[in-house]
């Protein structure tokens, strides 16, 4: 009696094996990868990096910090970001792989990173304004691990600004 039970019993856990994998599947295929997201759709926003670097380090010396330099890498990981988000038209650090992926794939040699990202700012002062009054955003433009930013702004088919600023320091 029990070998028949076990015989019957084995196509339903076969059943809810292979549903759960092709649900996995199903999951890993809607999520993508690390440089899935399609940013052909997309188009880059002016931003003043000139004026949020005097910005970011103006206040980074308000509170006992040194000055970041922008890196050009850093420039493309926070570009292919804010374009990423403007193509699915969602504010989201995973949309396009995690930041320490993200940032390793540049080849950057990552040994600390942070990142912010904001959605329909009108523009650049008014992002930087809105990271130095949010707690999370404020905690990140403080970190003292931090040298090296890259910056930029992206819109998709809503026109909506997306704007990434990854910090980094390399070893």
């Amino acid at each position: 009696m029990n070998e028949a039970r076990h015989r019957s019993a084995n196509p339903g856990r076969r059943l809810a094996a292979g549903l759960a994998l092709a649900f996995s599947l199903f999951l890993a295929g809607c999520a993508g990868g690390l440089g899935s997201v399609d940013v052909g759709a997309t188009h880059g926003v002016p931003v003043d990096r000139q004026l949020a670097l005097a910005s970011i380090n103006a206040f980074r010396a308000e509170n006992g910090l040194p000055a970041l330099r922008f890196n050009a890498t850093l420039d493309q990981v926070a570009e292919r970001q804010a374009r990423a988000m403007a193509a699915r038209g969602d504010l989201s650090h995973t949309v396009d792989g995690g930041l320490a992926d993200r940032v390793r794939a540049s080849g950057y040699e990552v040994i600390a990173a942070a990142e912010n990202l904001g959605w329909n700012y009108p523009s650049t002062p008014a992002v930087i304004t809105g990271w130095k009054t949010s707690a999370g955003h404020r905690k990140n433009l403080l970190n003292p691990r931090v040298r090296e930013i890259g910056f930029a702004a992206a819109a998709g088919p809503n026109g909506q600004p997306y704007w990434a600023l990854v910090m980094g320091a390399q070893g």
